[in-house]
């Protein structure tokens, strides 16, 4: 996934991809809306999530006589690719992960140092909610 350009999301986006990654299964538009902070029209979120399969973060599957819909990859791993794309953007690799370590938690630092000192080769390991 780092390989390609991220999409960039916007509030409402952000909002129906944390709903979609805490569902372990599809959902429909109105199990979305339904779960959505905001009085939102149906619409709304049918259009957000159809900008969502475009850009590649959400499957549309049948479901029924109507469409649900999963995401393609796990909150992790979206994160991670955004990581990267902010990590390879830059000349000075060094210098930006020593600041981005700097601004980490104590325990954050004592995380990546246990994953680090662990190995920890598979890419699946530790993964929850992967779809």
């Amino acid at each position: 996934m780092a390989e390609v350009q991220l999409p960039r999301l916007g509030t409402l986006e952000k909002e129906v991809m944390e709903i979609l990654w805490d569902c372990p299964t599809e959902l429909c538009t109105r199990d979305v809306l339904e779960q959505t902070s905001q009085t939102l029209a149906y619409t709304t979120i049918a259009t957000v999530l159809n900008n969502l399969v475009k850009k590649g973060l959400v499957e549309r599957v049948p479901a029924g006589r109507t469409w649900a819909y999963r995401p393609l990859h796990d909150r992790g791993e979206y994160v991670a690719g955004l990581m990267t794309e902010a990590l390879s953007s830059t000349a000075d690799r060094e210098a930006s992960l020593l600041h981005f370590v700097e601004s980490m938690s104590d325990g954050d630092v004592a995380l990546l140092r246990t994953l680090l000192a662990d190995g920890r080769t598979d890419r699946s390991a530790g993964r929850a909610g992967a779809p």
